[in-house]
Parts: structure tokens; C-alpha cells; sequence
């Protein structure tokens, strides 16, 4: 799973636009992130990138960047392609 992938699944999990979540944004500023998608958000990181992760560890994250090292995901800020 690339992040552009687990970043596009976290719009649609969150009810958002594709594209709204960049990687940068606090958790708690989310309007949608409760404890339904905590647990959407772990059994979808376990099932595309093979992981296993704990509630306790995404209940440490504060941020999306957070939650993609959790996965195992690049957490850089995305780069636009250079044209």
C-alpha cells in the first residue's frame, strides 16, 4: 500500500472528498475521527500493509503522519510532482 492509497482511504473512511487529507492534519481536528474509524483505520492498515497494530498505539497518535508510520507508510509531507 502506498500513502497516496492509505491517505485516499482515510478520505473515504472519514466521509471526505478524495484528496482532502494531505498527512499533516491533528486528529483531534477531525471532524469525523471517533472511535468508529479508530478501529476502521486499524483493520484497514492491517489488511493492505500486513501490520499489526494496537489500539493503545493509534490512541498515542495525534496526527495523520502519526498514523502513517503505524502502518508502515512514508510519513513525508506529500510532494507534488515537479513539471
Amino acid at each position: 500500500m502506498t500513502r497516496n492509497d492509505l491517505l485516499l482511504q482515510m478520505d473515504e473512511l472519514l466521509g471526505l472528498s478524495a484528496g482532502t487529507i494531505r498527512g499533516s492534519e491533528r486528529l483531534d481536528e477531525l471532524e469525523n475521527w471517533d472511535s468508529t474509524a479508530l478501529i476502521s483505520f486499524i483493520v484497514m492498515a492491517e489488511a493492505n500493509s500486513g501490520v499489526s497494530i494496537s489500539l493503545h498505539q493509534v490512541v498515542d497518535c495525534s496526527t495523520v503522519a502519526d498514523l502513517l508510520r503505524l502502518a508502515k507508510v512514508d510519513a513525508d509531507p506529500v510532494r507534488k510532482h515537479a513539471s
